[in-house]
């Protein structure tokens, strides 16, 4: 039998284009699981549209311990941010501030301070830029905000926690809102998720913040669950999903979802672009 020359170059050449279609779709797909603009098996199970973003993981461990600055003091008189609750649970040291003044914070760097039951410092961190552990977003008067510290092991007992600004940016009331809608906490033996229906009205940027928090028996904060999410547009809904990474204990339950719009120009900390 006989075979055509140029029928066989012509097949080697298809099969040789459908290979590297195969691998460049390969790559492709990796590539935004890994960045989060498409969801791992457990979000194409939702029936519902998953809205997409970057969580922030809090592992804890050596890794993760901020360094301690013996010279660091309490918050300055006069601070716009407070605390207003706190706890230490699961590796994790979670504060709750609120925003004391008359007017927005666009954005603002926080520096958590804990001390003992003698008032030594055992741990004083600002954050990194490469982090939202200690920053706060748009967040109106009156309103409050979820900040994380992970701890390892061998930090000591803490007595009472505060926080200093170190930065802050003022804005003007925000022309949008993020209504929260019905949350779910799921438990797991390596994670605890919160899976939440947002719905963003107003003139937007399109950068949404969320935090879910957990309170223990006596309704103090003990975990904040944290994620920046983009793409988000006016009168659409989505449900987020928020990892904390970790498991937490029994005794822990959902208090409630913060969700505010991002101001334009600050800085999201999500890799996504909106058009």
């Amino acid at each position: 039998m006989n075979h055509h020359p140029s029928r066989s170059r012509r097949r080697h050449s298809w099969s040789l284009r459908a290979g590297v279609l195969l691998v460049l779709a390969g790559l492709v797909a990796g590539g935004l699981l890994l960045t989060g603009v498409i969801g791992g098996p457990d979000e194409r199970r939702d029936r519902t549209r998953l809205q997409v973003g970057l969580i922030m993981p809090q592992p804890p461990g050596p890794a993760a311990d901020p360094a301690v600055d013996p010279a660091a003091g309490p918050a300055a008189d006069g601070d716009v941010l407070a605390v207003r609750s706190w706890g230490r649970e699961a590796g994790q040291l979670a504060v709750l501030v609120g925003n004391e003044s008359t007017e927005p914070i666009a954005s603002a760097r926080v520096r958590v301070i804990a001390r003992d039951a003698a008032g030594a410092v055992v741990l004083s961190t600002s954050g990194t830029d490469a982090d939202v552990c200690c920053s706060v977003v748009g967040l109106p008067a009156g309103a409050e905000f979820g900040l994380f510290v992970p701890l390892a092991a061998d930090v000591p007992e803490i007595a009472t926690v505060a926080v200093e600004t170190l930065s802050a940016e003022t804005g003007s009331p925000a022309d949008a809102t993020v209504r929260v809608g019905a949350a779910d906490l799921r438990r797991y033996d390596d994670d605890t998720v919160v899976a939440v229906r947002l719905k963003a009205r107003g003139r937007l940027s399109g950068f949404v913040a969320v935090q879910a928090l957990l309170v223990d028996g006596e309704g103090e904060v003990a975990q904040v669950i944290s994620g920046r999410f983009y793409c988000f547009r006016p009168g659409a809904a989505r449900t987020v999903r928020l990892h904390l990474f970790h498991a937490v204990p029994p005794g822990l339950r959902l208090d409630r979802v913060l969700a505010y719009p991002i101001p334009d120009g600050v800085r999201p900390h999500v890799p996504g672009r909106c058009r």
